[in-house]
């Protein structure tokens, strides 16, 4: 045995060099009073006196406050000139923002210190105090302190009031002169706390025990090459996104130079046959020359001397141009080949650039493809929360939960799902001696079937529940005006499709579960955004089974190019069923009569006219008169109704378009999903089928006074708020909707005007200070609009001194509150103005 025997081991991560690890021992004994009493938890725990605030308000503020803090431009451009105004202006709302934010989260130290450098900065702005070189050096110290801030923050330990600074930046404020040196205030006693405080939290990672020594024989080849070949990397969802709709600009792009392309290759074809046409006038030109030349020549000279006209000079200057120019046109001839030649080749790259941007946006696509699988344990905890509350035994069973789908997708079905499953537990499902007497099983079965079928994911949810009662559903739907009494033509599939309709439900209570008559209509309203339909077929006492349709992406979708009058329009192909001719004498027929459906191929359809949806024009009778027959579109629909949709022309085949949504003006419009980029530059609306037929059959069946009632049952009010900080937007809005209002939402005075230009809301909560245009000019503007002058104003501001309050009422504004505000009082003036019953434990 050896005397000595050289252990090796590697060095663990948490390890520490000497200089560092007496550092931290030094540290420990300066600060060893703080380390033996305060763990991290308590230190987070101390620094917040009304206790630990909201995780989701902290992280959307930290998010914001550390880009602010980190954000040195425009200090260093105001250090460099004291006079540049855009930076002091930036200054001052970045300070504003934090202030905001700050108290949103209980962060007074930070909220107080940017409150005073913002009001140091206003004074800069107005001109009120001079920028010296001790106030200087004061914000940038104030700035650093407030980027330490955030960093401490961010380990959710509320840094302390950095009270001497703020004493200081006061002191400036009331006399410049009186600012004879910059306190020192620092938070490394913080830092240092919190360095020691994960140390100890981490110590248990370097105390293992290491009697028992792993084997010093490993297949680390093997592992080496098997973790090359399953290597993944983390990439944001943002990027992901961010990434396809560049090779969505990028196939648009190359569509639009493919077009161009073929425009070119036509004008050069165009332009070889002018060139050849021009060679064979010229040759015939020469030729009549010739035949001229000679005529003219003396015969007798010619006899008597033996001369060629040549050689007597008899060809004139015409003719030399005449065979110059047979020349240039022989030029142009073999540049006209040439071209030719390079737009083929430039074609043939295009197709060959085709390929791979298809295969580019596979793979993006099949990236955001995520498994159904996902969502199974939020599904199952939802079914199982509903069921214990109702006091019902319900099982939930999914089946191909693996298949993927795109994330967007998922994520957007995760409420309706939800929605559709408290439903079946609530409506569906009965209580155990209900389905005993019924002689079911003991607990209700709730199935969740996923499927995919061609480029369109299917969800099926089933269960064995007692189903719908149609009767009760037409008799609500006739109290609302939705369905004439006296119409006997619709069928049960029919009538159980208005359980989509929003506020009708045939619940004789309301919980907090369900019996709103909201729930189903979240439902088909999320699933038409995404270009999908859903549909429902029941038998009374046997239970239910809801379908949902969705194409397995949003980025990308296959269409068919319809013509109607002179516009074109996309329709998806996952809404096609088939595509049909028909004799056009035929179809008017139909739409004189007015008959509720067209027999056509022994089947009874429901059939409209696409122009006269879109435009109200009816079909022209001159089309009667030609031979061609006319497209009939067959839409797919598995609610059992067999409806079509008629069009003047199909344009082409089908076509690959890069679906762009259509923002927030035409984003309600019935029947328009969507739009995409052609490849000459215009834009092209894609259409959705369902909604559109069904539009249709409203406008043909109820009457203005019932769409009046309806309309006031849809009825939601609507608020504005407008603050410049993300903070207070989010916080506020997602507080509004909570109590069920409908939230716009403005990120300063210039956006309030715009949205107001489109919508008009029930209320606008306001704040003051805000980049381009402050509160008071905005409601100045909302008071001199007589279309906007009734809306109520509430101006929610940190400026809650009495000058600003009374130059707020002057103007006209209803109420006036400080930030940070309650949320039970605001709610109470917004009861109070809107004369609404609205409480916080309303959950919308």
């Amino acid at each position: 045995m050896p005397e000595t025997v050289e252990l090796i081991i590697p060095i663990p991560k948490t390890h520490f060099e000497p200089e560092a690890q007496n550092r931290v021992a030094n540290n420990a004994h300066l600060s060893a009073d703080v380390s033996d009493t305060l763990s991290l938890d308590m230190m987070i725990k101390q620094s917040w006196a009304n206790g630990l605030p909201d995780p989701d308000i902290l992280s959307v503020f930290l998010e914001e406050a550390e880009e602010l803090t980190n954000r040195n431009k425009y200090l260093q451009l105001f250090l460099t000139d004291t006079n540049n105004t855009t930076a002091l202006q930036a200054l001052q709302r970045d300070l504003h923002t934090i202030k905001g934010g700050a108290r949103m989260v209980t962060a007074a130290g930070i909220a107080d210190l940017a409150h005073e450098m913002e009001s140091v900065y206003t004074d800069f702005v107005d001109n009120r105090r001079p920028a010296t070189k001790k106030v200087l050096e004061l914000l940038v110290a104030s700035h650093d302190w407030l980027a330490d801030a955030i960093s401490i923050l961010i380990q959710h330990v509320n840094p302390p009031t950095p009270a001497l600074l703020i004493e200081a930046l006061q002191q400036f404020s009331k006399n410049p002169d009186s600012l004879k040196q910059i306190p020192k205030e620092s938070l490394q006693s913080q830092h240092e706390a919190l360095f020691i405080a994960r140390e100890q939290q981490d110590s248990q990672y370097l105390a293992k025990d290491i009697s028992e020594m792993p084997s010093m024989l490993s297949s680390t080849g093997e592992e080496d090459q098997s973790a090359n070949n399953n290597e993944m990397i983390r990439i944001s969802g943002g990027l992901i996104e961010h990434m396809i709709n560049l090779s969505g600009e990028s196939a648009i792009n190359r569509a639009r130079i493919d077009m161009g392309m073929s425009s070119l290759t036509n004008s050069i074809e165009d332009m070889g046959i002018t060139v050849q046409r021009l060679a064979d006038q010229l040759r015939r030109m020469e030729i009549e020359l010739e035949a001229q030349i000679l005529s003219q020549i003396d015969d007798e000279l010619i006899n008597h001397e033996g001369f060629d006209p040549l050689e007597m000079d008899q060809y004139s200057s015409l003719n030399q141009l005449s065979k110059s120019l047979t020349e240039s046109a022989s030029d142009l001839i073999d540049i006209n080949h040439t071209l030719l030649e390079k737009t083929r080749d430039s074609e043939s790259l295009l197709l060959q650039l085709s390929r791979t941007q298809t295969e580019l946006q596979d793979g993006l696509m099949n990236s955001r493809m995520v498994p159904f699988t996902r969502l199974t344990p939020r599904l199952e905890r939802i079914v199982r929360q509903t069921a214990n509350e109702l006091n019902k035994s319900v099982e939930l069973t999914i089946i191909n939960a693996d298949d993927e789908m795109d994330r967007t997708i998922l994520e957007r079905i995760t409420s309706p799902l939800e929605h559709m499953l408290r439903n079946a537990v609530d409506h569906g499902i009965e209580n155990t001696s209900t389905r005993l007497k019924a002689g079911k099983e003991r607990s209700g079965r709730i199935t969740l079937e996923v499927n995919r079928e061609g480029s369109e994911i299917v969800i099926q949810l089933i269960d064995d529940g007692r189903g719908i009662d149609v009767e009760a559903v037409r008799n609500k739907a006739i109290s609302q005006g939705l369905i004439d009494a006296n119409d006997n033509s619709l069928t049960d599939l029919d009538i159980m499709q208005y359980i989509f309709h929003a506020g009708l439900s045939t619940s004789k209570q309301v919980t907090q579960i369900s019996g709103r008559g909201v729930g189903m209509d979240v439902v088909i309203s999320e699933i038409r955004q995404l270009g999908g339909a859903v549909s429902v077929v029941s038998e009374l006492g046997k239970g239910s089974r809801f379908t949902m349709r969705l194409p397995l992406t949003v980025a990308v979708s296959d269409a068919l190019v319809v013509r109607a009058a002179d516009r074109y329009y996309a329709i998806p192909l996952v809404q096609i069923e088939r595509v049909v001719r028909i004799n056009p004498e035929k179809l008017y027929d139909y739409y004189q009569s007015g008959d509720a459906t067209l027999n056509f191929e022994d089947v009874d359809y429901r059939v409209r006219y696409l122009n006269e949806i879109l435009s109200g024009n009816e079909l022209n009778e001159l089309v009667v008169n030609t031979n061609t027959s006319l497209p009939l579109i067959i839409i797919k629909n598995r609610s059992g109704q067999n409806i079509a949709l008629q069009v003047d022309q199909i344009a082409g085949s089908r076509i690959e378009v890069v679906v762009k949504p259509l923002g927030q003006q035409l984003s309600n419009l019935p029947g328009i999903s969507a739009a995409t980029i052609m490849g000459d530059g215009s834009v092209m609306l894609i259409l959705d089928l369902i909604a559109l037929m069904r539009n249709a059959q409203l406008v043909k069946n109820i009457s203005q006074s019932a769409d009046a009632k309806r309309s006031r049952l849809e009825f939601k009010s609507t608020i504005l708020v407008v603050d410049d900080s993300v903070t207070v937007r989010k916080v506020t809005s997602r507080f509004l909707e909570r109590q069920g209002f409908t939230v716009a939402v403005a990120k300063d005075g210039i956006d309030a005007i715009e949205i107001l230009q489109d919508m008009i809301p029930d209320m606008i909560l306001l704040d003051i200070e805000m980049p381009r245009m402050d509160g008071f000019e905005v409601a100045t503007q909302v008071r001199h609009s007589k279309r906007l002058q009734h809306i109520p104003i509430i101006m929610i501001t940190s400026r809650t001194g009495e000058k600003h309050r009374e130059r707020a009422l002057e103007i006209g504004v209803n109420d006036y509150m400080g930030k940070p505000f309650q949320e039970q009082e605001l709610l109470n003036k917004i009861q109070h103005i809107l004369g609404q019953k609205v409480s916080v434990t309303y959950e919308g």
